[in-house]
C-alpha cells in the first residue's frame, strides 16, 4: 500500500490523480469542479442516503456533493492507495483509504470506477471521467 499525503498540486499521473482532483475540488468547495469529474450517467453509492442503486446521474450526485463540502470543511485528510479488487480491469479504477481528521479520526474507503477510455467530452476536457463511486466508511 502506498501512502501519500494530499498535495496542494496534484502532479500524478494515471487513475491517482482523478482521486487527487476529487478532494481538491472538495476542499476548494468547487461544485461545478467536481461534477466533471463524473460521467453524465454516474452514480454514486453512498452509506448516507440509503437509496437503492445508488444516486444516479449528476443531478442526484450535486445535493451529496454540497452536503460532503460542507461536511468536510476544515478537515485533514490523508489518502492511502490500495488495489482495487471489485473493479473489472484494474486500469479503470484505483481505491483510496481516506483518513479524515477534525479532532477524531475517521476512515473511509474510495473505489473510483473510471470510463474505460480517454473521451473528449468538450473542447477544454478530455480525460476519464467517474462512472461509479464507491463510499463506505470503516471507522
Amino acid at each position: 500500500m502506498n501512502r501519500h499525503k494530499y498535495p496542494k498540486h496534484p502532479s500524478r499521473v494515471g487513475n491517482e490523480s482523478i482521486v487527487y482532483e476529487y478532494f481538491r475540488l472538495i476542499k476548494n468547495k468547487d461544485i461545478d469542479g467536481v461534477l466533471n469529474l463524473f460521467a453524465d450517467d454516474a452514480i454514486i453509492y453512498e452509506p448516507f442516503s440509503n437509496i437503492d442503486g445508488g444516486l444516479k446521474g449528476k443531478g442526484s450526485i450535486r445535493p451529496f456533493l454540497d452536503v460532503v463540502m460542507t461536511a468536510t470543511d476544515d478537515m485533514r485528510h490523508e489518502i492511502e492507495f490500495e488495489k482495487a479488487q471489485d473493479a473489472k480491469k484494474e486500469d479503470q479504477a484505483v481505491a483510496a483509504l481516506v483518513t479524515f481528521e477534525r479532532g477524531g479520526k475517521t476512515q473511509a474507503r474510495y473505489i473510483f470506477e473510471l470510463t474505460s477510455r480517454q473521451e473528449q467530452y468538450d473542447y477544454t476536457d478530455v480525460g476519464k471521467k467517474i462512472l461509479i463511486l464507491h463510499i463506505e466508511f470503516i471507522k
